[in-house]
């Protein structure tokens, strides 16, 4: 257990030696985002060829050797490789063409890539992870005419449904086609489906567009990204444009082992984050979060008492404050601003009932303040606090709040005013 090793093994912690194998599950689990293992599904009698040639001769400008070629008929696509350092690397590729809108009645400069292999339009369909980390898995378009390649985080469209677009605009390709190595942000709905997908994450999600260069820096992002929250895979993107990286060990190298830069904490007390959240399929980096703003809150005037809440579909905290109970729910900024430079959060849940669209929104009763993390926009955990009551409800679902949350005016602040 490699990941296990590099966070200071066994005998620099105060766990019993019982419990040593579990916590070595969780920590890779966690701090890596797998999924429970699932069956590859494969969908023959797919147009590939392209696309095929395209990732093949991307990681051979990187100088890495093809060893197993993919099937270009099959889909994902599944290929091995070895590094120009000699690591073998198995890749399951989903993906598609990319190219500009040609529908009538389309503003010009809008691109995308339809997310589908074959026609059956009526179910989702589960991606592969591969829960030893042997395989990796990415989702991305192919851009023949632009020369580039166009990425999503693969676990936050699984499920999926076929045919999901994927859009953006030539402005953000401009970019990545001037630099190499670029991101953004794109905000999604399911308001042009037929069928309503409670299942769906219509999260903001982190768009990331890069030349065939730097093929094997995206792999090796991906490798550490997979199911990161949106702020912090749009943070991690910008270091690795900025450290010239082409493997993972070199992405890692970057500033001593990666989690324990990310998330500000030695390795001791990750591994005491880990041991205190049960909620393993929740995103390390938002247990790192709310860690923090323990802190926070404990140090903070007028504060006399803090309770970490780790119950599904709880606030984060509860805290004494000048007598009073408060729950406070928190959540991550994205990694981009408003044009007018302030932080916002994608302020919704990932999944909805199928009986009620609504419930994927938050409700004003669920908790008393909102306490906004920054890190992705100012790398320093550190945070705003807004009341409940000063946030806008939603439009369409007027019982709910509002899904695009500024942090702006005169009702955030540093310090905690419930009122």
């Amino acid at each position: 257990m490699a990941l296990f090793r590099a966070l200071g093994g066994a005998k620099e912690h105060s766990l019993s030696r019982a419990r040593w194998p579990n916590v070595r599950i969780l920590t890779a689990a966690i701090a890596i985002g797998i999924p429970r293992a699932v069956k590859i599904e494969r969908y023959t009698g797919v147009q590939g060829k392209r696309n095929v040639a395209k990732i093949c001769e991307a990681l051979e400008v990187c100088g890495a050797t093809i060893l197993t070629k993919p099937n270009p008929t099959v889909a994902p696509y599944e290929l091995r490789f070895r590094t120009p350092g000699g690591q073998e690397t198995d890749l399951v590729c989903y993906a598609f063409t990319a190219n500009e809108y040609r529908q009538r009645g389309r503003a010009a400069g809008e691109h995308r890539f339809q997310i589908k292999y074959g026609s059956d339009f009526k179910r989702a369909h589960t991606l592969f992870f591969d829960p030893r980390r042997q395989k990796v898995t990415l989702m991305f378009g192919v851009h023949h005419e632009q020369e580039l390649f166009v990425c999503v985080d693969p676990q936050m469209h699984n499920p999926t449904w076929f045919s999901m677009s994927v859009e953006f605009k030539e402005s953000e390709l401009s970019k990545a086609k001037k630099s190499g190595w670029h991101s953004w942000e794109r905000e999604r709905s399911s308001v042009r489906r037929v069928l309503e997908m409670p299942q769906a994450n219509l999260s903001t999600e982190a768009i990331g567009a890069f030349a065939a260069e730097n093929f094997l820096r995206y792999v090796a992002f991906e490798q550490m990204a997979s199911g990161m929250d949106t702020g912090e895979r749009g943070l991690l993107w910008d270091k690795a444009g900025q450290g010239g990286l082409e493997s993972r060990t070199k992405l890692q190298g970057l500033v001593g082992h990666p989690l324990e830069q990310m998330l500000g904490l030695p390795a001791s007390q990750i591994l005491d984050v880990v041991q205190e959240h049960f909620r393993l399929l929740v995103a390390l980096r938002g247990s790192v979060a709310e860690y923090h703003l323990g802190e926070v809150l404990r140090n903070m005037e007028g504060i006399e008492d803090v309770q970490p809440l780790d119950k599904d579909g709880e606030p984060d905290f509860v805290v004494t404050f000048k007598r009073e109970k408060l729950r406070i729910e928190c959540k991550n900024t994205l990694r981009s601003r408003t044009a007018l430079g302030f932080p916002k959060v994608d302020f919704q849940k990932t999944r909805a009932s199928k009986s009620d669209p609504c419930s994927r929104f938050y409700s004003p009763d669920h908790f008393e303040v909102l306490a906004a993390c920054l890190h992705p926009v100012t790398e320093k955990w550190e945070y705003s606090f807004c009341p409940t009551s000063a946030l806008a409800p939603h439009p369409k679902c007027p019982e709910r709040l509002a899904t695009n949350v500024v942090v702006s005016g005169d009702r955030w602040s540093r310090e905690l005013r419930p009122r």
